[in-house]
């Protein structure tokens, strides 16, 4: 398992959930986190001294397996349809599996080495996660709450665990009157391989001279690409407007949100202890500059 998620959520779902066909003791090896999932996939093939050439990478996620594509070229990364019904005949499919039992010779000392060789030169060889985003195209649009993207805001604010700072739940008609008298945006984020649709919400609520974080929402599928800090960019940007002295998010521990207390530990916030976190407004927060903002803010 390569996944970006929670090791101790996902494990909870393989061993609990009712329709799970698998259970832990079923998987060899796995690297379940927030990290570089090309990394994560040479951290297991250097663990089982296997080659790359052996992989099969099986990802929803068009920008995950293009990263694992052009970083490690010996991976075999098939295309995998949007259509989750068509799953089974694409796994079907695939030939790659029809092989031979392997031989004795496969387990030969001298082979060994020289895979481990090949797995030290692609550490030091793979560039950072950091660098290969620079190359996405990353494009971050930024819009109001309305009538077009109600129910999507409302089903992010709902049904999103991780990267949520406070966890809050709320119906369309409460989510419009207070969106009403308050400042929430709604973030979409796309690349140049394709939409990821509207995956952020952050609003504030002005206190005097202090603007109060009261929601910070992002879907999974975009985490690690510096749409966080550009969330952030956006709220700060928007209290500097109201003349506020500083931006305060007070994190709301729930089972599954620890990510959102990482990010905020990371993201150049003061911690005031360990759930507040503040900006001091005389300080523009940075974006990064290969994130395409857009041009009307």
């Amino acid at each position: 398992i390569a996944s970006k998620n929670d090791e101790e959520n996902a494990f909870d779902a393989i061993e609990n959930h009712a329709e799970m066909v698998l259970r832990r003791n079923d998987f060899t090896a796995w690297r379940i986190n927030w990290e570089d999932k090309a990394q994560n996939i040479i951290d297991i093939v250097s663990e089982l001294n296997l080659g790359l050439q052996s992989v099969v990478f099986i990802d929803d996620n068009p920008i995950e397996r293009a990263r694992v594509k052009e970083m490690l070229p010996e991976v075999f990364v098939p295309d995998w349809p949007k259509d989750k019904m068509r799953y089974a005949s694409s796994l079907l499919s695939l030939a790659c599996f029809d092989v031979p039992m392997l031989t004795e010779e496969d387990q030969k000392r001298n082979e060994m080495y020289l895979d481990e060789k090949k797995r030290q030169d692609i550490k030091k060889t793979i560039g950072t996660y950091f660098s290969w985003l620079k190359t996405c195209e990353i494009k971050v649009e930024v819009d109001e709450v309305h009538e077009g993207n109600l129910q999507r805001v409302v089903q992010l604010l709902n049904k999103t665990n991780q990267m949520n700072l406070s966890t809050r739940r709320i119906n369309e008609r409460a989510l419009e009157d207070w969106a009403s008298d308050n400042s929430m945006r709604v973030f979409r984020v796309s690349d140049k391989f394709g939409d990821s649709g509207i995956t952020g919400i952050a609003s504030l609520q002005i206190e005097g001279k202090k603007a109060k974080v009261i929601d910070f929402v992002l879907s999974c599928r975009v985490m690690g690409r510096k749409v966080e800090e550009t969330m952030l960019y956006i709220l700060c940007k928007k209290a500097s407007q109201f003349n506020c002295e500083s931006v305060v998010a007070e994190y709301i521990q729930t089972e599954k949100n620890k990510p959102c207390l990482e990010f905020f530990k990371r993201s150049g916030f003061q911690a005031q202890d360990d759930k507040t976190f503040i900006w001091d407004c005389s300080n523009e927060y940075k974006k990064e500059p290969f994130i395409n903002l857009n041009p009307s803010l």
